[in-house]
């Protein structure tokens, strides 16, 4: 893009974006690694196994992506409105939640996790495999939890290469950790799940120290602005919101792992491997997104009706544009990802049939991506919810009807259809946050 196609509300998404994009592709990365060295064992039990533990982890976890969602968009306003008092507070708020959140899922861990399993009909020796995998992934939970805080937090006051020191150690690390645990001390399973736990808590250390001006500071912090019953009322009402929205778009990725143990291992095995670069796709775009939750905020925070248009405009154009581009690169280039994650043939041969799937998703998912960073920018948990509970029923129904009809392809296609359904309906919503400009 040359510079005239670039306007200074472009330059400035694009500064704050591209620390955030190289953070965000090194998580499916992650995946991509855990995926790749225990695909390479050739055992599809393992490979299923993991395939099991990891999504069923990564939403359990991403349940509480609340935390990150919800600290982005009011610190950075409170940054916008020049409040340092509000910006300690809500780390703490962050933190507190966290803590307590991560220490009573170590506490209920084996019962919510073998209610989970006896709903699934999956194969009963990658059941056990997860379950080895899961138990020992649980128990960093405070801290892995506390990294969404960390890194929401840095967000919001615009430390976005910060973010990616965080994000970068903690994927890095844990990359490096599969490798040996895996192909050179022959851990298996447990292996993977070990270099988690290590990087989670190296990654927690990180946040502390990147974070220590405000954390530490006791200039900043305030035992009575920390304990605002009025800020603690908005902190738990928009998180009550997104709270909503995770559990149900959770809900819809879980149906690649609900669905497919029903199609059997191979599917379960190739849809696994697919979500995986979706997720890549995903966390690059997401870049765009949370630049312009920043930016959203830093416009409400200072009353800047036009700011808040000019964002607008800019990051559904820039969302557009790399979304394009991943979407072609993932068509002509998605088989030769798929070969680096497995070599079993037959889970290959179902990955290259969907391929197609993966190069629409970006173009038709980057609308709500970026609607859904400006609603969080705004800190409107309730348009939120809405439109993600419309979506999803919209969700049920496609999967209802092309399941049965269509199999696998069906549904994918019910999961395009619901992205595309969370765009247009945020999209409705858009002039709620216009019109707050006025009555403020």
């Amino acid at each position: 893009m040359s510079s005239q196609l670039l306007n200074k509300i472009d330059k400035k998404i694009l500064r704050l974006a591209y620390p955030i994009i190289l953070a965000n592709i090194s998580i499916p990365l992650l995946g991509l690694t855990d995926t790749a060295v225990i695909g390479h064992l050739g055992a599809l039990d393992i490979l299923a196994g993991i395939s099991m533990g990891a999504v069923l982890m990564g939403s359990i976890y991403w349940f509480f992506g609340f935390l990150r969602m919800g600290v982005t968009g009011l610190v950075a306003q409170a940054r916008g409105a020049n409040e340092k008092v509000e910006i300690s507070s809500i780390l703490f708020r962050g933190l507190f939640i966290a803590i307590i959140g991560g220490i009573g899922l170590i506490v209920v861990h084996s019962f919510l996790f073998s209610s989970i399993f006896y709903f699934l009909a999956g194969d009963i020796g990658a059941e056990k495999l997860a379950m080895e995998y899961m138990s020992i992934r649980v128990l960093t939970a405070p801290f892995a939890i506390s990294i969404f805080v960390f890194v929401g937090w840095l967000f919001g006051m615009g430390k976005t290469f910060h973010s990616l020191c965080l994000l970068a150690v903690v994927n890095v690390l844990n990359i490096l950790l599969d490798i040996i645990f895996v192909k050179f001390l022959h851990l298996g399973i447990a292996g993977v799940a070990y270099a988690t736990i290590v990087s989670e808590f190296c990654g927690f250390c990180l946040g502390v120290y990147l974070s220590r001006e405000f954390l530490l500071n006791k200039e900043s912090i305030k035992l009575r602005g920390i304990f605002l019953s009025n800020k603690w009322k908005l902190f738990i009402l928009l998180n009550i919101n997104i709270v909503i929205r995770s559990i149900l778009l959770q809900s819809v990725f879980l149906s690649y792992l609900i669905f497919g143990t029903l199609f059997g291992s191979e599917i379960l095995a190739a849809n696994h491997i697919l979500l995986q670069i979706i997720f890549l796709s995903a966390y690059a775009l997401d870049g765009i997104a949370f630049s312009s939750e920043i930016l959203v905020g830093e416009a409400i925070g200072q009353r800047r009706q036009e700011l808040f248009k000019k964002v607008v405009k800019s990051a559904l154009k820039l969302g557009f544009i790399l979304s394009s581009i991943i979407g072609v690169c993932f068509y002509f280039v998605g088989f030769l990802v798929v070969d680096l994650m497995t070599s079993i043939n037959s889970v290959r041969l179902i990955c290259y049939d969907f391929l197609i799937w993966i190069s629409i998703m970006p173009i038709v998912s980057v609308f709500s991506y970026v609607y859904d960073g400006i609603f969080l920018g705004a800190a409107r948990g309730k348009e939120i919810r809405v439109a993600m509970i419309q979506s999803f029923a919209i969700f049920c129904i496609c999967v209802t009807v092309f399941v049965p009809l269509m199999g696998n392809t069906g549904l994918w296609t019910s999961i395009v259809i619901f992205n595309a359904t969370r765009a247009i309906t945020l999209w409705t919503k858009i002039e709620r946050i216009q019109s707050s400009f006025s009555s403020n």
